[in-house]
């Protein structure tokens, strides 16, 4: 026996939350916002967006191997100071590799 291959139509659902979320976005600093328990009405200030940062550079993968004892070190100090491995490992590389 052989199996007809069957075709199988996928709607793509429509969400009127979308766009009630996006002129919710759009307006949000043109009424003062309320506290629903309390009652109580605050007014808000327009909050600026983060500035552009300049074109950043291509990052390339670097992978090293390493004992586990100290990619462990590694890690718990990361952790400690609430700081990701590779940014340390970056800022690590740029002290001992200073662009010139």
């Amino acid at each position: 026996m052989s199996k007809a291959g069957k075709s199988v139509s996928i709607k793509v659902p429509t969400s009127k939350l979308a766009s009630g979320a996006d002129a919710w976005i759009a307006n949000r600093g043109a009424e003062p916002a309320t506290d629903r328990e309390s009652g109580n009405v605050t007014n808000l200030k327009p909050v600026e967006a983060a500035p552009v940062e300049a074109a950043k550079e291509k990052m390339s993968r670097f992978t090293i191997d390493v004992p586990e004892s100290l990619h462990r070190r590694v890690k718990m100090q990361c952790a400690a100071r609430g700081q990701k491995m590779a940014d340390m490992m970056r800022d690590l590389l740029e002290r001992e590799f200073p662009a010139s």
